[in-house]
């Protein structure tokens, strides 16, 4: 009887042990070889893993491509003239290329559904903007403040085909004025990135 449990209490470890061994063969191979983003032990004794597997390391496979892009203007503009494209020149993400800093043009490198966001502080003045894809209108934004600091923003889902230009700009016959803003208290940005 004695000689039976003791066979059992060995067994139970031996599961024990290998049980928590195929645990950290999972963690490690998580972390180190699928790029695991985290890895921490829960309150019930388990191991939560968050993965971005991206197939050799720092090598993205192409479902988990990224065009993605967040961009904004390094200094104010005053009274800035009808149509005139706007040219964000601070580049915080590019991601899959497309957007080019000197033109303040996102040239689309791959066809599909993207979201654009822009958002423009003017101090002290009204002024309409538009987002442009090619030469279409996709979306108007307009902003009428009078002795005071405020921004207006614009959304677009589009379907964009590779070789489409997608920029902001003022609109082209309202001529406004006042001073475009965007520093520390607030940005002029532009932003996009892919859907699907």
């Amino acid at each position: 009887m004695y000689k039976f449990n003791l066979c059992q209490k060995n067994v139970s470890v031996v599961r024990s042990l290998t049980s928590m061994l195929i645990s950290w063969i999972v963690v490690f191979y998580m972390v180190n070889l699928a790029d695991a983003t985290t890895s921490c032990r829960t309150a019930d004794d388990q191991y939560d893993v968050t993965v971005n597997y991206r197939g050799e390391r720092d090598i993205e496979t192409p479902k988990s491509t990224v065009i993605a892009f967040y961009t904004f203007m390094s200094k104010h503009i005053r009274n800035p003239g009808v149509g005139r494209r706007l040219v964000f020149d601070v580049v915080k993400t590019s991601k899959g290329g497309g957007y080019n800093s000197h033109t303040g043009v996102f040239t689309c490198p791959k066809t599909g559904i993207y979201v654009f966001v822009w958002v423009v502080r003017v101090n002290s003045g009204y002024y309409p903007f538009d987002l442009m894809i090619n030469n279409s209108v996709y979306g108007t934004t307009y902003l009428s403040n009078v002795n005071r600091d405020s921004s207006v923003s614009g959304t677009v889902v589009a379907h964009v085909s590779k070789g489409d230009s997608v920029y902001v700009r003022m609109h082209s016959f309202y001529k406004g004025k006042g001073a475009l803003h965007s520093n520390g208290n607030g940005r002029t940005s532009f932003s996009g990135w892919l859907l699907n």
